[in-house]
Parts: structure tokens; C-alpha cells; sequence
């Protein structure tokens, strides 16, 4: 619980409002109840177990993830993980993988020695195509006509 706190104060002193920072506040809190005797009741374990979630997505999204995956790096039932994830972040587990990987993408979509095929490996995505698929989805453009015209736009606004 200490380390929870001083990694709390950590991120507090740079002043940013992160997801990380929420999900440690929780954990505290968690581990306080725990401390304490007493069970979260089922609506807050459900968004607890929302929040790992999330953040097994924004640390591991260049892994193979799942449903069910997550599920089982969580302990619990797929179909519940999905349906508590949705509640409170109103997307599926899916929707926010894709989400994840396609941020990473972009990022490094801006370095010029980087191969298309390994932003989708790097993100995640064992196939080009499938990549390009997601990344239009989500952007409304290919990887390559978003790089071009992000990188067009960088230049011309430095």
C-alpha cells in the first residue's frame, strides 16, 4: 500500500490527470477496504475490475489481447468483464484495444524509419491489412494518407 501511495504522489507532482493516476487511487482505496475487513460491494468491484482492465489494455496492447485473455489475466468471467467494462466505459473491450493500438500507431507513424508492417506488429496487429482496416475506422484515413497529411500539417505549423 505504501508503494501505491508513493506512486500516487509521483504522479500527482506532475500535475497531470492521467488514467494511471485514477487507477492508483482506486487500488488505494481497494486496498484500504481490504484493510479495513470489509468487501467492495458488487457495483464497485465491477468498475475495479473496469479499471484493471483498461489498464492491462494500455500497458500490454502491443500483446495479443482478447476478451478472453484479459478475463483470464483478471480472474473472472469473460462475459462479465465485458459487460462491467462497457457499463462504465461505454465502449467494448474491443473498441478500446483498437483504440489503444491505433494511438500508438500514429505516434509512431510520425518516425519516417519505421515500416507500416512494424507499426502493426508493434501495435499489436499480426496482419497489414487487418491494421489498415482498424487504423480507417478509427481515423478515417490509411496509415499512409494520415502520415502524409500529418506530417504535411507538422511541417507546415513548425
Amino acid at each position: 500500500m505504501i508503494a501505491l501511495f508513493r506512486q500516487f504522489m509521483t504522479e500527482q507532482e506532475k500535475l497531470q490527470r492521467s488514467l494511471a493516476l485514477e487507477f492508483i487511487l482506486l487500488l488505494i482505496l481497494q486496498q484500504l477496504s481490504l484493510a479495513a475487513g470489509q468487501e467492495l460491494p458488487p457495483d464497485e468491484a465491477g468498475v475495479n475490475l473496469a479499471w484493471k482492465a483498461r489498464q492491462l489494455i494500455r500497458t500490454q496492447f502491443h500483446l495479443p489481447l482478447s476478451t478472453s485473455s484479459l478475463a483470464r489475466e483478471l480472474h473472472c468471467n469473460a462475459d462479465y468483464l465485458g459487460r462491467v467494462f462497457r457499463r462504465v466505459f461505454h465502449l467494448t473491450l474491443t473498441e478500446a484495444i483498437h483504440r489503444q493500438r491505433v494511438r500508438a500507431a500514429e505516434k509512431l507513424l510520425l518516425n519516417d524509419a519505421v515500416s507500416l508492417k512494424e507499426v502493426a506488429t508493434r501495435c499489436g496487429f499480426n496482419d497489414v491489412g487487418y491494421f489498415r482496416q482498424i487504423f480507417r475506422k478509427h481515423t478515417g484515413l490509411t496509415p499512409a494518407v494520415w502520415k502524409r497529411r500529418y506530417c504535411k500539417e507538422h511541417i507546415n505549423s513548425g
